[in-house]
């Protein structure tokens, strides 16, 4: 059995007791047969990381007030000693195996992070090692990694993304901006390697053990903003590739949006899947843009320079690969969206140069206009779609119309009241619908 279905049995049990379904006894058993891995919840993970915190500041704190009156020998014992208090804190932990509450993990976990942090920066400062801060928080985060994986602990986890994500955008920073003086490290090759040196992490060894909702967003916005840099530092390098850096943006939300999930993952409602949302909002977002001219043609005008990037390259065979995998699943609602990318790359030797962008923003609007009655429609033929989310995407293009159409204030009033009704109208029936025919096939 899933170990979903194990969490699902174990939340179940205690009301069959109580209805005489399965005896006491025999709730026994199938709890043990069907055991579920303790795991911390949010209130354990905030216990364990503010407690870890406040250890780790007070001692910060403690140690500043003198530090200048140290000699270097006391000041290396002091940069050490915390790093050595927390490694007989972990190997208690460690010690203890499943014994071992979870928030007593996350905050070992997270001491002993901040203490090589601290560490690392210290010796830094006491032996004046050149670089920058952007190195130091590089090998902290590659210090961290294993703190991740040998307590399995969120709190280590959420920093270490955090931490390459900044590093990841002062990479991207140095290449870009042309007053910075500071090498960049080539986001190609290790923002992908960075983050997948947690993923495995999360869902875990049987792909099956997924994090709390609140660690899946850490993570997807992670992985988004690190890889928006990463397309940033490919555009903007010494020759001029900035008009490829939007349709890269796309592609980018793209390969976020389709990334795989187990069938357990593609069950789950929409909340518990962040990436999803995280990259169709993104991608919906600029596709409204486009349905203006200007940045219809400045879209579709950086498809040519984006081609001849090595990693435009990379993000369509991730794209096309997820996309088939996704097919497979039944995923319909989230491909419909994903075809938004597609309509720079179609437009893109069919529109003249001297056209202007309002093919493209035609385009556009009709692009969004069949991905929203997509969506629609998935949900009343008892797929799970995204009605309210493609009801939403036609208000908004019904919105931006009237807004550049020439006609009276009157008009626009009468046409945003009329709308409203009609929305609110539709969040009526789509409620009434998913209370009588609750369900359906993964989206």
């Amino acid at each position: 059995m899933r170990l979903v279905y194990n969490r699902w049995l174990a939340e179940q049990l205690p009301a069959w007791e109580r209805e005489g379904i399965v005896t006491a006894d025999g709730a026994r058993r199938l709890r043990e047969r069907y055991a579920v891995e303790q795991r911390a919840g949010l209130a354990q993970l905030i216990v364990g990381a503010v407690g870890a915190l406040l250890v780790g500041t007070g001692l910060v704190a403690l140690l500043a007030s003198n530090w200048d009156d140290f000699p270097r020998w006391v000041r290396l014992c002091l940069a050490f000693g915390p790093l050595a208090a927390a490694q007989l804190a972990s190997w208690w932990v460690l010690g203890k195996d499943r014994a071992a509450e979870p928030w007593q993990r996350e905050a070992a976990a997270l001491l002993q992070a901040l203490a090589a942090g601290a560490a690392l920066a210290l010796v830094s400062q006491i032996y004046h090692l050149p670089g920058s801060w952007t190195e130091l928080v590089f090998w902290w985060c590659v210090v961290a990694l294993p703190l991740a994986w040998v307590f399995r602990s969120h709190a280590v986890a959420i920093a270490y993304l955090v931490g390459i994500t900044v590093w990841a955008i002062a990479q991207a920073e140095n290449r870009v901006s042309p007053f910075s003086e500071a090498a960049a490290t080539d986001l190609r090759f290790w923002q992908p390697l960075l983050l997948a040196g947690i993923l495995p992490l999360w869902p875990g060894a049987e792909l099956d053990q997924r994090p709390p909702p609140a660690s899946r967003l850490v993570l997807a916005i992670a992985g988004l903003v690190g890889l928006l840099a990463v397309a940033a530092q490919v555009a903007f390098r010494p020759y001029d590739q900035h008009s490829a850096f939007f349709w890269l943006v796309m592609l980018t939300t793209v390969v976020v949006m389709l990334f795989p999930l187990t069938w357990d993952g593609v069950a789950e409602p929409l909340a518990r899947k962040p990436h999803v949302p995280l990259g169709g909002f993104t991608l919906m977002g600029m596709a409204l843009v486009a349905t203006y001219e200007d940045p219809a043609r400045t879209l579709v005008e950086g498809v040519g320079p984006a081609l001849k990037l090595g990693w435009c390259w990379v993000l369509l065979a991730a794209a096309a690969a997820f996309a088939v995998l996704a097919f497979r699943q039944g995923r319909i609602a989230v491909l419909a969206v994903a075809s938004l990318a597609l309509v720079p790359v179609v437009a893109y030797p069919l529109a003249p140069a001297d056209a202007g962008g309002w093919p493209v923003a035609i385009a556009y609007s009709l692009v969004l206009l069949a991905t929203a009655v997509t969506l629609i429609g998935l949900e009343f033929l008892g797929r799970q779609g995204a009605a309210r989310i493609g009801a939403t995407l036609i208000t908004l293009l019904v919105i931006l119309r009237m807004l550049d159409a020439d006609v009276s204030l009157l008009v626009k009033g009468i046409t945003f009241i009329v709308i409203g009704c009609c929305f609110l109208a539709f969040n009526v029936v789509i409620s009434r619908h998913r209370a009588a025919a609750p369900g359906g096939s993964p989206a």
